[in-house]
């Protein structure tokens, strides 16, 4: 489904939590920079005939294929008529399915094509999650060649930030940490969502959770681990003098 702007894509998933809760099984959203990228890198091609600001991809898993159609149709014509959707389509099979997906699923092929990329997986409300590309684009404004895209779960609020750029530089790494970091706080969000920090995100861990939750997480960690073996280094951060 095409959608002029991030409004319409709220509305839209607002409208599918509503009309097809029992049988949603995906609600995805890509920006029109993500789609450019995977046809300029890939040569997939979008089903519609028109460009749009975003696009929202929905899947239904229900039991009655007959009764999932039918009611994808209903919600399709729906969310058109009430605005929030100017265009979409419908797969009528599994092979068009597969087509559709692949624009999704391709985009971190497209951006590992491009050239050098920084990724960052948060999770924050949804009414404000765009919020973060767009003011990821002000800051780097005037950083040459760079591109910033957003696509990611809409069901959960889990945002996919990508900052693709010619190379990469300790300047243009400057401009996207540790503001991201800082922003996502504000918003009470998580630095890190369905990836998890894993090593380079660990000692970023204070811009998600208090020092008492830390303090708690490595006093957990002490009973199951005392000698520090298992999964060392990820998560949390290198234990101080005091814990």
């Amino acid at each position: 489904m095409g959608c002029d702007d991030y409004a319409g894509v709220l509305a839209t998933s607002k409208a599918a939590k509503r009309d097809l809760s029992e049988v949603l099984s995906a609600l995805e959203f890509f920006d029109s920079s993500c789609l450019d990228l995977v046809e300029q890198q890939l040569g997939y091609m979008s089903p519609l005939e028109e460009r749009y600001n975003f696009y929202v991809l929905l899947e239904t898993s229900g039991s009655n294929g007959e009764h999932d159609e039918e009611k994808l149709g209903a919600f399709l014509e729906g969310t058109m008529e009430e605005g929030s959707v100017v265009d979409g389509v419908i797969a009528q099979d599994a092979s068009q399915g597969a087509a559709i997906w692949q624009l999704r699923e391709t985009i971190a092929e497209a951006l590992k094509k491009a050239g050098a990329v920084y990724k960052y997986d948060v999770s924050i409300p949804v009414p404000v999650l765009y919020d973060l590309v767009e003011d990821m684009r002000a800051r780097m404004k005037h950083a040459g060649e760079v591109s910033v895209l957003g696509y990611g779960h809409l069901g959960d609020g889990n945002l996919h930030l990508n900052v693709s750029a010619p190379e990469y530089s300790a300047e243009l790494l400057g401009r996207i940490e540790p503001f991201i970091y800082e922003w996502t706080s504000e918003q009470q969000g998580s630095i890190s969502a369905e990836h998890g920090l894993g090593l380079m995100k660990a000692n970023c861990i204070h811009y998600s959770k208090s020092k008492e939750a830390v303090d708690m997480m490595h006093a957990i960690k002490g009973v199951f681990d005392p000698t520090g073996i298992m999964n060392p280094y990820k998560t949390l951060p290198a234990p101080t003098l005091e814990q």
